[in-house]
């Protein structure tokens, strides 16, 4: 289909008849709304959706006194859209993270996009008590609640609004595999990727040679643990009780890394390779980085400026042969999130993105 795929129309049946009622997010307070729900072959993994309504006094609500059939699905879409808007945008979070950017969803809102962002399963309001926070096999675990919520947005702003796939760090990870195994993204008006995790952040001799072994371990033995990195310069850089400008819970956004095992070194391996090899994206796709990457454990002022995760040059090396229509963007000054940055280079961000996107779409 042009707009929408069998995977997200099938997906918008079960999720209808799942969807709880939106509530007011009890971490953003209203205009924020959040609806939880699971999703999987067997609902397996269990989600939260996070919708930013201004103008709506409560969540927007979703008719399920009769699920609808596949075939009705885009009319009544389209017969339940509000006032037009340029595009929805669903924001997918990083590792170690969990939606919390206030800043983001009224920039976009402002700019005439209506937003929505994911807590994907095992990550911020989605984790469940028993789990382990992060924990992956396979990137592919992701699709499901990524068809669900797309299936929601299409019902919610339109069958005919195009939609937009915002990722950071991992999200940006995910967001490019998901849009490959969807068509090659054929339903996706744009991608715009905020830091993309394209590679490890190591030399290349570990990347080239451990990495692959110890990835070869993570698919037999996936549970053995790897130990934890104690350097929180990163989060000194975005928190305002040290360097930043911002607050979060740093219960679900722990500072320094979580804890992670071979099998999620495995996963993001095996997402790295199926990147690395080429897609063929074919909505544009916009890929921002930071101007410089520093990596130290003790403090230093490097950290206020650059991206303290990631490597920029892996970005740009992987990022260009996402598709036929790449265009890369250096933010100066940026940080890891280079919309958590201070705000020259944080407003730098912004103009790129909505530049891109108004020309793009």
């Amino acid at each position: 289909m042009k707009l929408i795929s069998t995977f997200v129309l099938l997906a918008s049946v079960a999720f209808a008849q799942n969807m709880q009622t939106g509530t007011p997010d009890p971490f953003l307070g209203s205009p924020f709304f959040v609806k939880a729900f699971d999703a999987g072959d067997s609902a397996q993994y269990h989600a939260t959706l996070v919708h930013y309504a201004p103008q709506s006094v409560n969540a927007p609500a979703v008719d399920v006194a009769a699920a609808p059939s596949v075939a009705t699905v885009a009319a009544d879409s389209v017969q339940q859209a509000p006032a037009a808007r340029k595009a929805a945008v669903l924001y997918i979070h990083g590792f170690n993270d969990y939606f919390f950017q206030r800043d983001l969803a009224q920039k976009m809102d402002s700019a005439g996009y209506a937003f929505y962002a994911i807590d994907l399963h095992k990550y911020g309001r989605s984790y469940r008590e028993g789990e382990t926070i992060g924990e992956l096999r396979d990137i592919s675990e992701y699709y499901a609640e990524l068809d669900s919520a797309i299936a929601f947005i299409r019902r919610a702003e339109g069958d005919s609004v195009k939609l937009v796939l915002l990722g950071h760090s991992t999200g940006g990870l995910i967001a490019c595999l998901y849009a490959a195994a969807r068509e090659n993204g054929a339903g996706i008006a744009a991608i715009v990727l905020n830091s993309p995790f394209l590679e490890m952040n190591y030399p290349w001799p570990v990347r080239r040679l451990a990495v692959p072994v110890l990835s070869v371990v993570g698919y037999l033995f996936p549970g053995l643990g790897i130990p934890r990195g104690h350097n929180e310069n990163y989060d000194k850089s975005l928190l305002k009780t040290d360097y930043g400008e911002w607050e979060y819970n740093t219960e679900l956004k722990v500072r320094g890394s979580l804890p992670i095992d071979f099998g999620w070194l495995h996963a993001i391996h095996a997402g790295h390779a199926r990147l690395q090899e080429g897609l063929r994206l074919v909505p544009p796709v916009l890929v921002m980085h930071s101007g410089c990457s520093f990596r130290d454990d003790d403090w230093s002022e490097e950290y206020t400026r650059c991206d303290g995760v990631l490597n920029v040059e892996h970005i740009r090396e992987y990022g260009r042969n996402l598709g036929p229509s790449v265009q890369l963007e250096e933010i100066e000054d940026g940080l890891h999130d280079l919309f958590l940055s201070h705000k020259p280079a944080r407003d730098n961000a912004y103009t790129a993105m909505f530049r891109f996107l108004e020309s793009r779409l």
